[in-house]
């Protein structure tokens, strides 16, 4: 059996970042300590794992493409959803899109690098704080500025003669804008992850160029110049306890096969993501004893927040001057925080390919039988004969799809009704959203109501979305599974460095661990909290130090 001093599973915002700070750091320990990650999708960089078997590299030196086809974009992401049909029959109740691949969401994610605000960690649940004490605003400023420096994060502007034209927002936007300003809000540029983009868009299937920052370009490079061994195409099945560490359990699939593996660590790092962190766990849980208990207080999989996404699509009339043009340049770069003081939420216009909105992810392009209805299930297809999705109707509305068609979204505190389960067969996971509490079922609705007032503000109107339609919770930043707290409290699975309650040297750093939602996109503060949580582990502050657990 292979042993290494460290594994890490999973390389996105989490394990990217413990695997270049860890692996950085064992570099200058007198003694040769071995890091390995595990990464269940591609290489997509051609670089980082020399077996990958992920096709050839392209002239840019990465194995993007700018295309929708199914089988590229099963490689490079993955969707969860709940096919027992929870809230409506028939209809999933949530469905969760995730990122595969060295680099985790960071290879199809939008680039929006934003600060959460001081209340997301300042929320109480039964007069309880849900960030351990340790986590605020002002502790986590430090460490969002490193991950501001290396991923090269910065703010776009509206106009400026002297920018070049990829830190400048796009048409879209300024439509936005506009709507806002009708209807007394205000529109800001936004922060990106962004290196002289070349503009062509496509990023949500993986950025040829180099200019959107990806994880393989910092952090995972960072790792593998410090020696941090890459395996990609290898989907990790359980791990459970050793006599001096842990045994992770898999299938190596590079090659075209399908070769199980066993490998043996002293420190282990799960870092898959919400979903594939929480289901590893849940699917390891009876290989620990009581005394070893993964989850003790049964939470795993539990309090999973959509960090309160909520997206709909709709119409700018054909009287207003500008075209939309949503597909063009960055699929997103400005948002309206103006409604976040009054109601805890942050509207964002992007761009959505029509082959989603099509499959009615996140909004249908139908027109709502009752426009200003609110809420969960709240409304239907316009009675109308042309109010279908197929047809000359349908086919004429699309054609207007880059002109007049503008796609919106808001992201809420919403109080985390999300659950991940296993799956019937025991190896995947499924996702449900059983009921939407009073609180976050008023901020989307109030989200809605506006969304609703821009797009008619700009003398259109908006699309039926899903989920008032069929109450179906679409998210693309799902947060929690297995939330960190205090060591001493038991309504927790991991404590404030992530470290198992009952598990020394069991660690998970990623989107898994936090314990609320965000109101803002949560990749810099995923990266932020693990550059806190590698920090305090090198340093030993706060708890053991790296080099302890490693004698």
């Amino acid at each position: 059996m292979a042993f290494y001093d460290i594994v890490i599973i999973g390389s996105g915002f989490g394990g990217a970042v413990m695997a270049a700070r860890l692996g950085a750091y064992v570099k200058t320990l007198p003694k040769k300590v071995s890091v390995l990650v595990l990464e269940k999708g591609w290489d997509s960089t051609g670089t980082l794992d020399t077996r990958s078997d992920g096709g050839p590299v392209n002239a840019q030196g990465n194995r993007f493409r700018h295309t929708l086809s199914p089988e590229y974009t099963q490689k490079v992401s993955q969707i969860f959803t709940d096919p027992r049909g929870t809230y409506k029959r028939g209809a999933p109740s949530m469905n969760i899109i995730a990122g595969k691949g060295l680099g985790g969401g960071s290879t199809v994610y939008d680039g929006v690098s934003l600060r959460a605000p001081t209340e997301a960690f300042e929320q109480v649940r039964d007069a309880r704080r849900l960030w351990p004490s340790f986590y605020s605003r002002t502790a986590l400023n430090p460490y969002y500025a490193r991950v501001e420096q290396r991923l090269n994060v910065r703010r776009l502007a509206w106009t400026d003669a002297k920018a070049p034209h990829d830190q400048l927002a796009t048409k879209r936007d300024l439509v936005f804008a506009e709507g806002c300003r009708r209807i007394g809000a205000a529109a800001a540029p936004l922060k990106l992850a962004d290196a002289g983009d070349a503009n062509e868009g496509w990023w949500n299937q993986g950025q040829r160029f180099a200019g959107r920052q990806n994880l393989g370009q910092n952090y995972l490079r960072d790792a593998h110049e410090a020696g941090v061994l890459m395996w990609s195409g290898c989907e990790i099945e359980s791990i459970a306890p050793a006599k001096d560490g842990y045994v992770v359990t898999g299938s190596d699939r590079r090659g075209g096969g399908k070769v199980p593996f066993d490998v043996e660590c002293r420190v282990l790092v799960v870092a898959g993501g919400a979903v594939g962190s929480s289901g590893l766990l849940l699917r390891s849980v009876n290989a620990f004893g009581d005394a070893r208990a993964l989850d003790p207080a049964n939470l795993l999989g539990k309090q999973v927040s959509a960090n309160g996404d909520y997206g709909v699509t709709g119409t700018v009339g054909r009287d207003y001057e500008l075209d939309v043009e949503g597909h063009k340049g960055k699929p997103m770069s400005s948002f309206c925080p103006t409604f976040f003081a009054q109601h805890k939420f942050v509207l964002i216009p992007f761009y959505a390919a029509p082959l989603y909105l099509a499959l009615n992810q996140p909004s249908t392009l139908l027109r709502a039988k009752e426009p200003a209805a609110v809420g969960r299930g709240s409304t239907d297809i316009a009675k109308d004969a042309n109010e279908r999705d197929w047809g000359v109707a349908y086919k004429k509305r699309l054609e207007t799809f880059g002109s007049r068609m503008m796609t919106m979204g808001c992201l809420a505190l919403d109080a985390c009704e999300g659950e991940i389960t296993l799956s019937r067969s025991g190896t995947g996971c499924d996702v449900s959203w059983r009921e939407t509490s009073a609180t976050t079922e008023a901020r989307w609705s109030a989200a809605s109501d506006a969304m609703r007032r821009i797009y008619e503000a700009l003398g259109g109107e908006m699309y039926l979305d899903s989920y008032r339609k069929d109450g179906t919770v679409n998210t693309a930043h799902p947060l929690g599974g297995c939330r960190m707290a205090e060591r001493n409290d038991p309504l927790g699975v991991v404590d404030p460095c992530g470290e198992s309650l009952r598990n020394r040297n069991l660690f998970v750093v990623d989107a898994a661990v936090i314990p609320s939602a965000l109101g803002v996109n949560p990749s810099l503060t995923i990266a932020a909290v693990a550059e806190s949580i590698a920090d305090r582990l090198i340093r030993g502050s706060g708890t053991e130090s790296l080099i302890s657990r490693l004698a």
